[in-house]
């Protein structure tokens, strides 16, 4: 659960216009030049989520995540860039993102809907953007950007959105204008690009249906062989992902694996392990990270679990560490 390679070699690649070297970014992330190389190959997701550090640090650009994104001309990788380029219109590789997107990056969920203008949405995991939120920050505008100029360079027509909504607060926002064309909202619920139904329905030059179909079925072959993974590990990564922290009925759970819950009981037993342990076990993980960043309230770890109040999240965390949270949370800030 992380990040496409070869999406972080081309943010490295980027930020070398802006005086980042190559070599010493992969030092300093901790990344080898060879685990990027390969879009099969997928990134741990904090290390994933922590390239932005070195970047910050050696730019000092608080908009570097927007200034590498709008110096990316095109943001397609793996069998689902591919998919996306013989796309019929913009119309159709947005649905394939939102459907396929999370190959790329399991830690951002797309949603794409059609009503008086088109919307895109993108939700970053609640974790990342707890722990990590400056490095979030910059990851969300670099998508943001680089989806635009992917979308302008599939067209060959400039993509100007109607308008920009952004959960992050206002920064330099003359920045964004300039760039997206279009007025920008800061402090928004949701993270979304707000487009017009013609520009949606314009074609992809690239667009060769022969080539879709056959992608499409590749694709969908390579989720099948990921669905064939331990049923234990398919529901972690949906309580992980989908719930973010909140522990679903058992029915809820397993109609995101698209499977009745006799069957999801059943397989788990099989495996030795039951939907509660799982649950407990997904739980434990989260509050655990989120506890090691001090700017996070106990009160806000409690909420993100789904606990009905701080006491009763208190009495879990003993049950699973034999000590308080806030014994936890002093060792952290030492």
């Amino acid at each position: 659960m992380g990040l496409q390679g070869t999406v972080i070699r081309t943010i490295f690649q980027s930020a070398t216009s802006f005086g980042a070297a190559f070599d010493t970014l992969c030092q300093m992330s901790g990344i080898k030049p060879d685990e990027i190389s390969d879009s099969e190959n997928m990134v741990e997701w904090e290390k994933a989520a922590l390239i932005w550090v070195p970047l910050l640090k050696m730019t000092n650009d608080p908009l570097v995540g927007l200034h590498v994104g709008i110096g990316t001309d095109k943001l397609l990788h793996g069998m689902v860039g591919f998919l996306i380029q013989s796309s019929k219109d913009l119309h159709q590789a947005y649905s394939i993102l939102c459907k396929y997107g999370h190959l790329s990056s399991p830690m951002v969920e797309y949603n794409y809907v059609e009503k008086d203008t088109a919307i895109l949405e993108i939700r970053q995991n609640k974790m990342w953007q707890m722990k990590h939120p400056e490095p979030a920050r910059q990851a969300q505008d670099f998508l943001f950007a680089s989806l635009i100029n992917t979308s302008s360079a599939l067209t060959g027509k400039r993509i100007v959105p109607l308008r920009i909504e952004l959960t992050y607060e206002r920064r330099s926002v003359d920045e964004y204008r300039n760039f997206f064309g279009c007025d920008i909202l800061f402090n928004q619920e949701t993270n979304r690009i707000i487009l017009d139904k013609k520009d949606i329905k314009t074609p992809i030059l690239t667009s060769d249906q022969s080539m879709f179909e056959r992608f499409h079925a590749m694709v969908d072959e390579k989720q099948a062989l990921m669905a064939n993974n331990s049923t234990e590990g398919n529901l972690k990564q949906v309580l992980f992902m989908r719930f973010k922290g909140r522990i679903p009925s058992v029915d809820e759970a397993a109609s995101a694996l698209q499977m009745s819950p006799r069957s999801l009981q059943r397989k788990l037993l099989l495996e030795g392990t039951t939907f509660r342990d799982v649950a407990g076990a997904i739980r434990k993980d989260i509050a655990l990270q989120l506890m090691q960043n001090p700017a996070i309230k106990i009160a806000d770890v409690s909420d993100i679990l789904g606990y009905s109040d701080p006491t009763a999240f208190r009495k879990a965390f003993k049950s699973w560490t034999n000590t308080v949270p806030r014994t936890i949370r002093k060792s952290a800030t030492r």
